[in-house]
């Protein structure tokens, strides 16, 4: 058999080359076959899934440059249209904020040198000009003319929540600290920005020092701030659209005029990042989906069945233009319809319908919604919950598959993240109101000053150090974390003030309510030992009966 022929392109066979003679060359051992090699595969630029891999190199500032009013719109499209962003955008206001802070003032005995006759530190009197603080931020923040807001809407827990919307939803919180001596007992008043507001004068390109709308100097420390008068949104209000104002961060003596808080993730960033930013895409993509399903469930539940016919639509429409074809065929069906009106039949008391020649109905068999459409659903608000800092059951609100142990592990881990958000945003925003309207209450003389003590602006930061109590952290088990705040506080292991300020009340207030009702209880010849000694003995029973429910 003869060996086959290879044609060329043209259709002739092809000659077999000549063979070439090999150089006579010292025998080597063969190479090992070149590739490109990386300390790292993840840098690698051959391996086929990371080849076409390259993300721009740009800095913390550069990178929102230009993309961050496209991120912000549409986390705002999202807030307002989606449900599971909105959902979980409020559940993290009312988590961290709720109705609002309550102050507590700590003010530094030793740096304020506030000490007793003897020359110990007087912890008391420090105390006491705490409490005498507290009192006047109460009467201000909840003031029912709202003169804290420069809008006069919003007591200072709802401008609160409102700057931490913006600083989840816009990835930053703005705000001015006006002077407005209208009638109120404090002249310091608050107003809320909204960060599009601003960005550098006529929206002019990036500068050295003047950076989307924040003036820098020589450090790269914030100066100034260049917000727009109106929203760029604006527009049809008539307004002037193309003007801006330039507010100094502080006046000429440190009180604080702007306030900007938000989280950088990188050095020499200058504005925030929304908190939505990584998940944009999967909220809007789960959305489609879900809209989708409910879509095709909606069609199979109108479309019940069909009826399927022999006739084609050509011979049907041939055989009504014939009018003696059609009068026949219009007489036969009259006459059939007729008939079984006139004696319908029934089987066990249901009507048998009769179809045409031919005819038979199919009746549709939905798949809608799809098998996997929850689970799908689930790793994806997973992924959401995840990035927000949440636990899929807080976003979701399915608290089906959720036993103590891992609901009381879930809550630990999501309250930790909430405290640090909380303590960070306290810092950056709460802080400076707080030293603003405390440097007018001291000049006022509404609160006055220990003997002795330094003039504010020498130890401002002694004057305003403070904690703030946020919501209540909540209880999965109320009997079992009781019972172990109790043990806590036996073994020393916690405070009362530590322990209240996790179920977002003050122990102070509480202590002084615990003392009136049992003075009250004690008028009305009750014994409030008593009381409490039955109230002992009945969480003890509870305990182990709890006790053997779990060990049956």
């Amino acid at each position: 058999m003869s060996a086959p022929t290879i044609l060329g392109p043209d259709g002739s066979p092809m000659v077999r080359p000549a063979p070439v003679p090999a150089p006579r060359v010292r025998s080597a051992p063969p190479a090992a076959p070149r590739t490109a090699m990386t300390s790292f595969a993840g840098a690698s630029h051959t391996d086929s899934d990371l080849a076409l891999w390259e993300p721009t190199h740009a800095s913390g500032a550069s990178a929102l440059f230009g993309e961050r009013d496209t991120l912000v719109a549409r986390v705002h499209d999202l807030a307002r249209n989606d449900g599971w962003a909105s959902g979980g955008i409020t559940r993290q206001v009312d988590a961290i904020i709720g109705a609002g802070w309550r102050l507590s003032a700590k003010p530094n005995a030793r740096s304020l040198g506030l000490r007793t006759a003897t020359g110990a530190i007087d912890y008391d009197a420090a105390d006491e000009f705490g409490s005498d603080i507290e009192a006047a931020w109460r009467d201000y923040v909840e003031d029912p003319d709202c003169w804290c807001d420069v809008g006069r809407r919003f007591t200072m827990g709802g401008l609160l929540a409102l700057a931490f919307r913006h600083r989840i939803m816009d990835g930053e919180a703005l705000a001015a600290l006006l002077w407005r001596p209208r009638g109120g007992p404090f002249a310091t008043a608050v107003q809320i920005i909204d960060p599009d507001r601003l960005s550098n004068p006529s929206n002019g390109f990036e500068q050295k020092y003047l950076r989307q709308g924040v003036e820098l100097d020589g450090d790269f420390a914030p100066v100034a701030y260049h917000i727009r008068v109106s929203h760029p949104g604006d527009l049809y209000l008539g307004t002037d659209p193309w003007r801006w104002e330039r507010v100094p961060r502080e006046t000429s003596f440190g009180r604080r005029v702007m306030v900007h808080a938000y989280e950088p993730e990188r050095a020499d960033q200058i504005r925030g990042t929304p908190l939505l930013a990584p998940v944009i895409k999967k909220l809007k993509m789960l959305g489609r989906y879900d809209e989708a399903e409910l879509q095709a469930a909606v069609l199979n539940a109108i479309l019940a069945a069909f009826i399927e016919s022999p006739y084609d639509h050509d011979q049907v429409a041939s055989l009504m233009s014939d009018g003696d074809a059609a009068e026949e065929l219009s007489a036969y069906q009259r006459m059939r319809l007729g008939f079984h009106e006139a004696a319908p039949l029934k089987l066990g008391g249901v009507k048998l319908n009769f179809l045409s020649p031919g005819e038979k109905v199919s009746l549709t068999n939905p798949n809608h919604p799809n098998q996997v459409f929850e689970h799908f659903t689930r790793a994806s608000l997973r992924n959401v919950a995840s990035a927000m800092g949440m636990t899929y059951e807080q976003l979701s609100m399915d608290w089906g598959q959720v036993n103590y142990s891992s609901a009381r592990a879930a809550l630990l881990e999501v309250w930790r993240g909430f405290t640090a958000r909380k303590e960070h945003f306290a810092a950056q925003f709460m802080q400076p109101i707080y030293a603003a309207w405390l440097e007018e209450a001291l000049d006022r003389g509404i609160v006055r000053a220990p003997k002795g003590a330094p003039p504010f602006r020498a130890k401002k930061a002694a004057y305003c150090a403070a904690k703030w109590i946020g919501p209540a952290r909540g209880w999965v088990d109320p009997l079992k974390e009781a019972s172990a705040a109790i043990e806590r506080l036996d073994a020393g292991m916690s405070t009362r003030e530590r322990e209240a300020a996790e179920q977002g009340s003050d122990w102070q207030e509480d202590a002084q309510q615990q003392a009136r009702e049992r003075r009250y209880l004690q008028a009305l010849g009750i014994d409030p030992d008593a009381e409490e000694g039955r109230g002992r003995k009945a969480r003890r029973r509870a305990a182990r009966e709890d006790k053997d429910d779990e060990g049956r």
